[in-house]
């Protein structure tokens, strides 16, 4: 307990804890690459919007389940890049500009905010410090994002895995956050939506983590369990 208070800091995770998609994610995605197909075959390039979905997809969950396996991540830039090589056999960097954009702003346009996240954030603001640790492969979109949804403010640091080269679990990048903010472990809660990523990866490093139930937390036994179980973000503001 630190002058009365639990904690001196708060760190968030975004995506599905504090940010939403209107669509899924697939679905964002999707949106983009359809609009891109004009575009490819401006350049010279022939490609099927069928075949550029399909092929997407499949290199995408190749890539997913390597830096899910090896808690690395691949910058969407690289990411991308590679795709394109292998659906044309060379990288253009015109083109690969044009998918980067596409893709980000998507992304960027699709983000919206939980009922109660500004509550939540508004009620801790000034009492506790704040943070956000996220995965993402590309800082851009969670720069964007926050920006977008007026989030920024809120936040001391923002760590991003596609900064850091690691994914959450990770403990690294709890670590990192941790001592942007000059803060011990004992010293800060972490609020997430994932037993796998929030909760095993907090917990390494000794922090305490509750866990939002927006559809249900789902976690293996032999997995580590959440200090508290959230219904509603706002309960946090009474159980601090």
């Amino acid at each position: 307990m630190v002058g009365g208070l639990l904690y001196k800091a708060v760190l968030f995770d975004l995506g599905g804890t504090l940010i939403a998609m209107e669509v899924d994610d697939k679905a964002v995605d999707e949106r983009a690459l359809r609009s891109l197909t004009g575009q490819i075959r401006s350049l010279g390039y022939c490609v099927s919007e069928e075949a550029l979905i399909r092929d997407y997809w499949n290199h995408y969950e190749f890539l997913n389940t390597l830096r899910e396996s090896l808690m690395v991540e691949f910058p969407m830039r690289f990411w991308l890049a590679s795709f394109i090589y292998k659906l044309f056999g060379e990288v253009n960097d015109e083109l690969l500009n044009i998918f980067e954009a596409s893709i980000i702003d998507a992304r960027v346009r699709s983000a919206t905010l939980y009922h109660d996240t500004l509550p939540t954030l508004e009620g801790l603001e000034g009492r506790y410090r704040l943070g956000a640790v996220t995965n993402t492969s590309s800082t851009e979109v969670t720069r964007r994002i926050l920006r977008r949804l007026r989030m920024d403010r809120f936040f001391e640091v923002t760590v991003t895995s596609a900064d850091f080269g690691v994914r959450k679990p990770y403990p690294g990048i709890f670590h990192y956050a941790l001592r942007e903010m000059s803060l011990k472990p004992e010293d800060a809660l972490f609020v997430g939506d994932s037993i796998k990523h929030d909760v095993a990866g907090s917990k390494q490093v000794g922090m305490k983590c509750y866990v939002i139930s927006r559809g249900g937390v789902e976690g293996q036994p032999s997995e580590p369990k959440p200090n508290k179980i959230l219904k509603n973000l706002e309960d946090i503001l009474n159980l601090l």
